[in-house]
């Protein structure tokens, strides 16, 4: 009778449901690279522009939260909070940094090199690099996927203003469940500068999270590459191809 009792006890959490609470993750993924064009400068300099994206299929948010103990501090520390099951959450720090001024006329902070984008000769990963991008987002629900994942909120939960402005000495930021963070090709910092690229086929690398500053439920998925063939004199880039994947060289 009492090792029956026993048995029962021990079910009991299990037959009620009192499972622990799981961690609802984010997932980073690279959205598309679009709004390809050749742009002349005033000084005769050729810039290859595109869009990026990075959008989060996750099961919870991505919310980074900085912090500076004073206004005199040019950046501040970011927390990740990574919210549960069961409606709690948990707070770790993490290696990513924010900044406010990166020479983009926005006006807000930044968590730095969130996306890296390179940009090679096809096949040839490991030659010469002809462009590295290291971006700086401002984390917020820009744009929603048109067919986005399971809990998406129907409202931005990170709305424009949630990356606060120069006295700020904490702020908000995040990408929720179905929602991107979009960077226009003629925003600041949109471009690789390819005056002297010999005409041909390049391989573009864009990677979300290069450095792992964030904890996801998988990071297999965070490249997505595109093959262009760029001619730079005539002022022309023609997409061939573009999917989730891995791609290098890799970020160093």
């Amino acid at each position: 009778m009492l090792a029956s009792l026993v048995v029962s006890i021990a079910a009991l959490p299990a037959m009620l449901g009192g499972c622990e609470p799981t961690d609802r993750l984010p997932d980073l993924r690279v959205g598309e690279l679009y709004g390809f064009s050749v742009q002349r400068t005033a000084s005769g300099r050729a810039l290859l522009r595109f869009g990026t994206i990075g959008f989060n299929v996750g099961a919870g948010p991505l919310e980074a939260r900085g912090v500076r103990t004073d206004t005199d501090s040019g950046s501040m520390l970011v927390t990740q909070r990574i919210y549960d099951s069961e409606g709690g959450h948990r707070d770790r720090r993490t290696s990513a940094v924010m900044v406010y001024d990166t020479g983009d006329n926005h006006d807000h902070w930044h968590t730095r090199q969130f996306m890296t984008v390179t940009m090679y000769r096809l096949g040839n990963p490991t030659g010469n690099v002809y462009g590295l991008r290291k971006l700086g987002y401002c984390l917020l629900d820009a744009e929603r996927m048109s067919n986005p994942p399971p809990n998406s909120p129907d409202t931005r939960q990170y709305p424009n203003g949630s990356c606060g402005n120069r006295s700020s000495t904490s702020v908000r930021t995040g990408l929720s469940i179905g929602y991107g963070d979009d960077y226009p090709p003629q925003y600041a910092h949109q471009w690789m500068d390819v005056n002297r690229l010999p005409l041909g086929t390049y391989r573009i690398c864009a990677t979300v999270d290069p450095f792992g500053d964030f904890v996801e439920s998988r990071d297999d998925n965070n490249q997505r590459w595109a093959d262009v063939r760029v001619n730079v004199r005539a002022g022309t880039v023609q997409v061939l191809d573009t999917a989730v994947g891995r791609c290098g060289p890799n970020v160093s």
